[in-house]
């Protein structure tokens, strides 16, 4: 009775002569190209309706699931190639097979083959069947192995970050917090440079600075404390740090067509699916393997409730990832933590903002902070970069940072310093620069809000 009614619901869709289908014989189903092809083998054959399209098939499932196997049937190797296609997505718990070309003996339909054979070998075609690989299954043992030190990726140019989690390998997705004006902008701005130094093509959403201050920032950073010169104003008597002139032109050389910048002024949609369409487009035309989104508040999540909202969040971040595993790039994620959180300066996973899901979904979290840190015997408040997160090798741990404000550059205490000549700037450049002291308040300068 079950199956009569599943055989019912599915000659909406399907083509077939009721009375000559049968589950227990044991040819199985014999899903076909054409209605010519099905009639001509009657028992237990099938094919598409007239009218119908392939996202028709899952509504015939309980009736095709009545049948131990399906087989399709075909003489012409491109059509077979197609239905393989379209049917193994649309049924992936079904034993499928498909009768290749030397099952067909050299005939060009199934006409020629009963005229050629006789009906009564027609079930021999089945001898040229193979059975199609388990969709949505792999066999482990036939995975290609993967050397992780072979993995195309970038450096941060923090030497015991890179030791850590080997650098910022592709296909991943790193997420960024920390609380507000701490400096994540300011440190994944660096992380973009490294990455142009390495002779990557980078690409960045930046959802509330302005071009103007996203360049003035990138530039300083990209100069060095070497390269830098400063304005006076003359009604307030301020100084402000450029680039001086010869480095703003060779490092615009330098980044020419490959640091691209979401256009804010163009695209008046921060939605999702406009930011990922615009990084599509930077992977394939300009060939952009590293990204940045900064910050996830600044993106437009549709949702009517805060649960929506939340859903939203991790449906972006989940995309983000698709995107930097599909396209073997990497993607960094700036996210604010939660206001109640991080208290005494620690923070773990479940204190970002927004639901679970969003450090669920990344393969490496890193927490920006500052701790006491006695300098000359001194305690001074000092910049900390948290691993809380590191899935290729379970890595945790601090790495302590100084930060020039000169330059806008952090670098390693006790393993780097913030005079690092990147590309752009050729060895042994001489340059006469004004020496002076920017005003500094602090061991940051205060980032724009959300930074």
């Amino acid at each position: 009775m079950e199956f009569e009614k599943a055989l019912t619901a599915a000659s909406q869709y399907l083509t077939f002569t009721p009375r000559l289908i049968n589950p227990a014989e044991p040819q199985g189903l014999w899903f076909c190209d054409s209605l010519i092809t099905a009639a001509d083998i009657g028992a237990n054959a099938v094919c598409l309706g007239t009218g119908c399209s392939w996202d028709d098939v899952p509504r015939c499932r309980p009736f095709l699931e009545a049948f131990p196997f399906l087989v399709i049937v075909s003489p012409n190797a491109i059509a077979r190639e197609q239905m393989h296609r379209e049917l193994q997505p649309r049924l992936p718990a079904m034993c499928i097979y498909e009768i290749a070309d030397a099952g067909f003996r050299g005939c060009k339909t199934i006409k020629d083959y009963i005229s050629v054979y006789g009906r009564k070998e027609l079930l021999s075609i089945l001898s040229g069947a193979e059975e199609l690989p388990a969709y949505g299954l792999l066999n482990l043992a036939r995975v290609p192995p993967q050397n992780l030190l072979s993995v195309p990726r970038t450096l941060s140019g923090f030497p015991r970050l890179d030791k850590g989690i080997l650098g910022f390998l592709e296909g991943r997705l790193s997420i960024w917090t920390g609380k507000r004006g701490i400096g994540k902008s300011t440190l994944i701005s660096q992380m973009l440079l490294e990455g142009l130094n390495q002779g990557h093509t980078v690409c960045a959403y930046s959802g509330e600075l302005p071009k103007e201050q996203f360049r003035q920032w990138t530039y300083l950073q990209a100069a060095g404390p070497e390269h830098i010169a400063y304005q006076t104003d003359q009604r307030t008597g301020k100084r402000v740090a450029v680039a001086d002139g010869l480095a703003e032109k060779q490092i615009s050389e330098w980044m020419d067509e490959r640091y691209w910048l979401y256009d804010l002024d163009k695209n008046t949609r921060h939605d999702p699916e406009r930011i990922l369409a615009q990084f599509e487009y930077a992977r394939m035309r300009y060939g952009a393997d590293v990204f940045l989104v900064d910050n996830m508040m600044s993106v437009d999540l549709a949702a009517s409730r805060d649960r929506d909202y939340y859903r939203a969040q991790a449906d972006f971040v989940q995309c983000l990832s698709t995107f930097a595993k599909r396209r073997h790039v990497h993607v960094h994620l700036v996210v604010h933590p939660r206001k109640s959180s991080g208290k005494n300066g620690n923070l773990d996973n479940d204190d970002v903002s927004g639901s679970g899901d969003i450090t669920n979904k990344a393969d490496n979290v890193f927490f920006l902070s500052r701790h006491d840190r006695v300098v000359d015997g001194k305690s001074v408040k000092a910049p900390v970069l948290k691993i809380l997160k590191n899935r290729d090798f379970g890595t945790s741990g601090d790495v302590w940072l100084d930060f020039d404000g000169k330059s806008r550059r952090f670098y390693q205490f006790k393993a780097g310093s913030a005079d690092k000549r990147l590309a752009w700037d050729p060895v042994g450049r001489q340059l006469t620069l004004e020496e002076a002291t920017p005003e500094i308040d602090q061991i940051f300068p205060p980032d724009k809000e959300g930074a």
